[in-house]
């Protein structure tokens, strides 16, 4: 799993269990390795780029948040995307840690139930324990099959009553 999707899984966790109700939350899958086909589909159906890993909407506002680990920056889409958040009176934010999101939605004015922090900081130190990789899978190597002369042979010793 990568780097950004660990990170999006535990904001998710964080969301789903810190989020104030009525405040609703939601995430966009935007599949980097696609066909031409599947990628001209999106954009036939009105699917636009620089749409934010997470959106979370609280009466009277919306805030996205986008994703991003080390040292990647946002793209052209995503710049221009919060710029007409900003425009319509609504908030955008790059986010590098569960941390972070929490300081976001709490500068946002969006309401999180107790012990939200302490989540958070729960979730970042899981986020620093590396992933163990799948042990590689061990192939048993395959007998050899007989030969028509060893067959031959075992046939006629089988023929003869003795059996191997």
């Amino acid at each position: 799993m990568r780097l950004e999707d660990r990170l999006q899984s535990r904001c998710r966790m964080l969301l789903d269990s810190h989020l104030q109700p009525p405040c609703y939350w939601s995430s966009v899958g935007h599949e980097r390795k696609q066909t031409l086909i599947q990628g001209q589909m999106q954009k036939a159906r009105g699917v636009r780029r620089g749409l934010p890993d997470v959106m979370v909407w609280a009466p009277g506002y919306f805030l996205g948040v986008e994703l991003k680990v080390g040292s990647n920056t946002a793209t052209e889409d995503q710049r221009a995307f919060g710029q007409a958040m900003a425009a319509l009176g609504h908030g955008y934010a790059i986010v590098r840690s569960v941390e972070q999101l929490v300081d976001v939605l709490e500068q946002h004015g969006i309401p999180l139930l107790a012990g939200a922090r302490v989540a958070a900081l729960r979730h970042d130190g899981m986020l620093a324990v590396p992933v163990a990789k799948k042990p590689a899978r061990v192939v048993k190597a395959r007998a050899e099959k007989p030969t028509r002369k060893q067959l031959a042979t075992l046939a006629r010793v089988r023929a003869r009553g003795v059996f191997v």
